[in-house]
């Protein structure tokens, strides 16, 4: 902050007659005094005015005063806010700004987001939230035009009945606007079928879009299982390019897992209890997120899907995929599985593992314990399709192509649904999806036996919030990958 002119320089600059033949310029009387022109004559101008009070610099008041909002405000905003929670839709500071402004409940003066974040935090109706990630440092995944990507993902919901009923719902959007292209629900298990029908409707209404990112469960994308799906083969008819996520890691279609939260918060809000009223409430969900709610991911200032779609460019359409492309990249993949299938799973290091109490009885029971899990997982017919397996305190363990992998009880009593692609072994929740443990192919790890060994003497494995004595097990384990030469390196 610059330093005020004192009251002395100040008497200086008002007595100055610039008419008279022996007074310099005003350029040099300022440049004699250190002061710009600009001062000079804003202290002349003050004085014509106000007189002897030219002497004394101006309080440091802001050109634009903070604006204080009453409790009406305040009443107001809690309103709103407590409608688009009752509603089932996103009720934060933002979300608040736009349904206000859209209702016509905040006039002007309209405080601002930041606002009115305040003014919730001191009526007390701000939720405390983990601190997140910032936004920034994340590397954003975005297409450029709209109709150059879609993103389809399938979930499971409960419905608010007596028997809870499971129904399938999937969503279907548009990569760089976010919009809804058809989203659905089915009363079946994840299918081909339906993710077909899903988006051959949606492809009927607006076009192909040049690509299609899935995930790798079979009802979506089947190339990397080593064959051509329904989906893909149809995708690739209308000059769509059919892509697959990364194994394991979903965030790849974190657009789409965004959106399922929006939808299930939508859904609980109004408790559908049969198949017909969650169509209805899917219906109603894509008119207001389409076209009357503001997407915070659409940039600043914000627009609805709908307003993106119609202001962005739109991706030409491409022509039909040649046959050929897709049968050469199942091949690609089905050589891949053969070769891992024809090498031992489990490349042992030569090393013996540490002692282990126990470790004589679950060999002796290791035998009734094969017979009595589902260990015939594909091994059989020589494929490895995602299937849901059970985890009992009993027996925790999981089983793949006969080999048993001990893991803690901590994840026993549940269903997981396990998906083999051709560098890893992955279990999933199969209540909320979410990645609970990955091995990674072919099994390299520390065991005297060729048919068991325990999860954590399994070079680079990950168990999603693994007890403590499995860590150091795990540390110790890998300690001991890394100090082998590179000549006893466990499969070279």
């Amino acid at each position: 902050m610059p330093k005020p002119i004192s009251p002395q320089t100040r008497r200086k600059i008002i007595d100055f007659d610039p008419h008279d033949p022996k007074s310099p310029s005003i350029t040099e009387f300022c440049k004699g005094l250190k002061i710009s022109t600009y001062s000079f004559y804003n202290i002349r101008s003050r004085a014509e005015q106000e007189g002897a009070a030219a002497l004394h610099p101006l309080p440091p008041v802001p050109k634009n005063p903070r604006r204080v909002f009453g409790d009406d405000t305040t009443r107001i905003l809690l309103t709103i806010r407590s409608r688009l929670k009752d509603s089932g839709w996103d009720y934060g500071p933002m979300s608040i700004w736009f349904a206000g402004i859209e209702s016509g409940e905040l006039q002007p003066p309209v405080p601002s987001v930041s606002t009115i974040a305040r003014l919730l935090r001191h009526a007390g109706a701000v939720e405390s939230n983990p601190r997140k990630r910032p936004k920034s440092s994340y590397l954003r995944f975005q297409r450029g035009k709209a109709m150059e990507l879609w993103q389809l993902d399938g979930l499971k919901y409960h419905l608010y009945d007596q028997q809870s009923t499971v129904i399938t719902i999937y969503q279907l959007i548009d990569d760089a606007t976010r919009k809804d292209m058809g989203t659905s629900a089915y009363p079946s298990n994840e299918n081909s079928a339906d993710a077909l029908d899903v988006v051959t409707r949606a492809i009927a209404h607006y076009g192909a879009p040049n690509e299609l990112l899935t995930d790798n469960a079979s009802a979506f994308n089947q190339l990397r299982q080593g064959k051509v799906g329904p989906l893909e083969e149809y995708v690739a008819s209308q000059g769509c390019k059919p892509i697959p996520g990364r194994p394991g890691h979903p965030q790849t279609q974190g657009k789409n897992e965004r959106s399922h939260t929006t939808l299930i918060r939508f859904l609980d809000a109004h408790r559908p209890t049969t198949l017909e009223q969650a169509k209805e409430l899917i219906t109603t969900y894509r008119e207001h997120y389409n076209t009357r709610r503001a997407h915070q991911g659409l940039g600043k200032p914000a627009m609805t899907p709908e307003q993106a779609w119609e202001l962005m460019e739109h991706a030409e359409p491409q022509p039909p995929l040649d046959p050929s492309y897709l049968a050469a990249v199942a091949a690609k993949y089905r050589r891949q599985r053969q070769q891992a299938v024809t090498t031992d799973p489990i490349v042992n290091t030569g090393e013996k593992p540490a002692p282990n109490k126990g470790q004589k009885y679950r060999r002796a029971k290791q035998a009734e314990l094969d017979q009595a899990t589902n260990a015939d997982d594909g091994a059989d017919t020589g494929e490895d399709l995602p299937y849901g397996v059970e985890i009992t305190r009993q027996n925790p363990a999981v089983f793949f192509r006969g080999r048993r992998i001990s893991v803690p009880t901590k994840y026993s009593g549940k269903f997981y649904i396990r998906n083999v692609t051709e560098d890893e072994l992955t279990y999933w929740d199969a209540d909320n999806g979410e990645l609970i443990m990955r091995f990674p192919l072919p099994l390299i790890g520390i065991s005297d036996s060729p048919r068991f060994i325990n999860s954590y003497n399994i070079k680079g494995a990950w168990l999603k919030d693994p007890p403590a004595h499995w860590q150091r097990k795990h540390a110790a384990a890998e300690k001991r990958f890394a100090n082998q030469s590179t000549d006893q390196q466990p499969g070279t």
